[in-house]
């Protein structure tokens, strides 16, 4: 019982301290880091490709740029890493990539106009705002004895 409730509880906190700016530090690895700010920046360039295709009419390009942060691309996250991250922060995370698939599928089928397309992308990115808000990703070097 106390081996599943100290998983249960790591899996809601992760690998988590307060930090010097009152936000909650998600300790990871380097490369774990890196793989979680890759992905915010594939995020990122899928806002920007959604709000060019926009102006330029291309709802194709809006759809497939929405698509590019679907679920899809959140599969390739590591065990070892999910552990690490809060639960509300995969909660978070995995609603937006759900989000992203759903606006591409409403653009495919010819739901949305620009002006609509826009107004959710908007209600999309306050889950950015509100993790950011709340969590900042730190790099944890761990050394391990040598000598042995």
């Amino acid at each position: 019982v106390l081996t599943v409730g100290s998983l249960v509880y790591m899996f809601n906190k992760g690998s988590t301290v307060v930090s010097s700016d009152n936000r909650l530090a998600v300790q990871l690895s380097p490369k774990e880091k890196d793989m979680v700010l890759g992905e915010m920046r594939t995020i990122l360039a899928a806002v920007n490709g959604v709000l060019h295709g926009v102006a330029q009419n291309d709802l194709p390009a809006t759809a497939s740029a929405a698509k590019s942060a679907g679920m899809a691309m959140a599969v390739d996250a590591t065990p070892g890493l999910m552990a690490k991250l809060p639960l509300d922060f995969k909660t978070m995370g995995m609603q937006l990539h759900k989000d992203f698939d759903a606006l591409a599928a409403d653009i495919d089928s010819k739901k949305l106009n620009q002006i609509q397309i826009i107004e959710r992308l908007g209600t999309m990115t306050n889950s950015c705002l509100a993790c950011h808000g709340n969590y900042r990703i730190e790099a944890v070097v761990t050394t391990s004895p040598t000598g042995i």
